[in-house]
């Protein structure tokens, strides 16, 4: 999840108009697009078929490119959302509870499609390397600032990034109690309160 830009090659190009196309496509993925064609959803949109080539080069394109706006908006928000908290460990829990929003009900959606579609592994990996960064930041600020004893940031950090992700995987979905999001945020709760000093213990 990168906090600062979206890996879609098209993005520094896209117009107001284009995004307001993609929010209108996020949408529309509710009543599904399974057998429908670029034409078919140019129509449903009302747009032309030249204004959807513009956003991407293919439907599969056009779904990893609406999936890739939304996890940079999650970061955007995530980021923004603790810049007055002091706390490396308090910033971690409210990074990684709107970080999680990633395998929420906004994204669900995505996820049968995703998992097939060229092009969607190497979007994902981009914001999952960089969500894991920003949490050994804070991992590795929380140490320096005895919030926490001593660690391995960077394992703690792979652990915690990857909890919504692998709790997402369509495999294991209906293995789980709760939803993706709920889940990871009981289990990433449950590690952050066993890294902090009896002290910082809410």
């Amino acid at each position: 999840m990168n906090s600062q830009k979206s890996i879609n090659k098209n993005s520094s190009v896209l117009t107001e108009k284009h995004i307001l196309v993609m929010e209108d496509f996020e949408q529309l993925l509710d009543s599904g697009i399974a057998n429908q064609t670029m034409s078919d959803i140019a129509s449903r949109l009302k747009v032309s078929l030249r204004t959807l080539y513009e956003i991407a080069a293919s439907k599969e394109d056009l779904i990893v490119s609406t999936m890739d706006r939304i996890l940079t908006n999650i970061a955007i928000q995530a980021v923004s959302s603790i810049k007055d908290i002091s706390s490396p460990l308090a910033r971690l829990k409210k990074f990684t509870e709107i970080g999680n929003e990633a395998v929420g009900p906004r994204t669900q959606k995505f996820e049968a499609d995703l998992w097939k579609i060229k092009g969607a592994k190497e979007m994902i990996d981009y914001h999952q390397d960089a969500y894991i960064n920003h949490i050994k930041k804070f991992l590795d600020e929380a140490v320096q600032k005895n919030e926490i004893e001593p660690i391995d940031t960077q394992a703690v950090a792979l652990i915690l990034g990857g909890i919504a992700r692998e709790y997402s995987d369509p495999n294991n979905i209906d293995k789980l109690e709760h939803s993706p999001e709920s889940s990871s945020n009981m289990l990433t709760d449950l590690i952050i309160k066993g890294l902090a000093k009896e002290n910082n213990n809410e």
